[in-house]
């Protein structure tokens, strides 16, 4: 049975967890902080899995306009058309076209609030935190679940692109974010929580 959009996130959030937990474990301060980071930074990855798995499934038929306006390469075009010719009996354009919208999408990057409002609108989902938030338990307000993930995607920028070093204005000595376990356990449940209710948002 193929997998869905929800196990493989279920997935990355669990190897987070892990992380997270197993960090206690290790004697050198900084590299047990520094799994902490990549906990938190694989939890944001499980949204970004999910909206990739979901939009690479959507049916062929009767797309969102979203998706059917979706920019592709040329090469793509060409590369298809090519495959074609050279293969009338043998080859099956829809599942090159759906090679080429899943090489397209993972260029895409669907973790802040605007990437989850523009992957589901691929999945011909319109005011995607309306629908969203309902699921989350408590149910929250729209606009409190877009600022606590820009937040959390905040961070996991700092550490994926900055190191997650204290910017300075005329700095003497390396400083580090603090990566505090518990706000970043509290994060990962955060993420799970709405991973499901998006998932329970789409069709």
């Amino acid at each position: 049975m193929t997998l869905t959009p929800l196990q493989s996130a279920v997935d990355v959030l669990d190897r987070a967890g892990s992380l997270l937990l197993a960090a206690d474990a290790v004697p050198d301060p900084l590299v047990a902080d520094d799994m902490r980071r990549f906990a938190l930074a694989q939890g944001v990855a499980a949204l970004d899995t999910y909206l990739h798995w979901a939009i690479a499934d959507v049916p062929l038929k009767n797309m969102a306009s979203a998706l059917k306006s979706l920019d592709v390469p040329f090469e793509e075009l060409i590369s298809l058309s090519e495959a074609v010719v050279a293969n009338r009996d043998k080859i099956r354009p829809k599942v090159r076209a759906r090679g080429a919208l899943e090489r397209v999408i993972l260029t895409m990057t669907f973790q802040s609030s605007r990437g989850v409002e523009q992957a589901m609108a691929f999945l011909g989902i319109r005011k995607a935190f309306a629908k969203i938030s309902p699921h989350m338990v408590p149910a929250h307000k729209p606009s409190d679940v877009k600022e606590r993930l820009n937040r959390i995607v905040h961070r996991r920028n700092q550490i994926v692109h900055e190191g997650d070093l204290q910017r300075q204005s005329r700095p003497q000595s390396i400083k580090r974010e603090p990566a505090d376990k518990v706000k970043i356990g509290a994060d990962l449940a955060w993420l799970r929580m709405l991973v499901l209710a998006v998932d329970a948002a789409t069709p």
